[in-house]
């Protein structure tokens, strides 16, 4: 029997998908020393965990509940899985006293890294009789209205970060996806000013430099009448 059990392996998320889903993990303390946990997930906008790290006593389990935020539509069956979770647990032999876990999580990964163990706990949607990947729905839902990719409307890059207790709404998530920087009308891409702008200067100075050419064909003209004048 394993000191530390993690279970399950995979996440099996069922329909309908456009509303919230919980499913569970389970920490195991079967040591004889209270350890400590945390969860982290490639996909923190899309999922809320709670609770997210604790304490587990010597012989007792923890029960984690993993929530899928509600999805816009029914997702695809096609939809290939790249959300992960990865649950760590830490010795936690000193008496923590009023102190949250995620207050000395660090001062115990420094001294106990070494004794840490983890998993990672995949994500499946179950749709249909048949098991299909998860790829995040919300995000592809919203992609396929602005013509975004996976990666880019989650901006996933494959690593692992905290997830917090507040589930976000369906409406939240498409907006933050959505949500493109403003470009000012009177700004190009670079930065400068807009090319009308330098069309309205270059204007200017064609119109001063006619200006001055008139004054000098008058000036010619007026000595040409003048030296007309006294020699005939």
């Amino acid at each position: 029997m394993a000191l530390i059990d993690i279970s399950p392996d995979v996440l099996e998320y069922k329909p309908p998908f456009t509303t919230q889903s919980t499913e569970y993990a389970t920490i195991t303390n079967n040591s004889a020393q209270p350890v400590v946990f945390k969860v982290k997930t490639t996909a923190p906008k899309f999922y809320c965990v709670r609770p997210n790290a604790a304490l587990v006593q010597p012989g007792e389990s923890v029960q984690v509940q993993v929530i899928l935020l509600g999805l816009g539509k029914e997702p695809a069956s096609d939809f290939k899985c790249r959300d992960k979770f990865l649950v760590i647990t830490l010795p936690a032999p000193y008496d923590l006293g009023d102190r949250q876990v995620a207050d000395v999580w660090h001062e115990l990964e420094t001294e106990f890294k070494h004794q840490a163990v983890s998993k990672k706990i995949k994500v499946k949607y179950v749709s249909g009789g048949t098991s299909a990947d998860a790829a995040g729905a919300s995000a592809a839902s919203a992609g396929a209205a602005g013509g975004y990719n996976e990666e880019t409307a989650r901006g996933y890059d494959g690593s692992f970060a905290g997830v917090d207790g507040v589930p976000k709404t369906a409406e939240s998530q498409d907006s933050e996806l959505l949500e493109k920087p403003k470009v000012d009308s009177n700004v190009d891409v670079d930065g400068g000013e807009a090319a009308v702008g330098t069309k309205q200067v270059d204007g200017r100075s064609s119109s001063s430099e006619g200006s001055l050419n008139s004054t000098a064909l008058v000036l010619v003209a007026l000595i040409a009448l003048v030296l007309g004048w006294l020699y005939y």
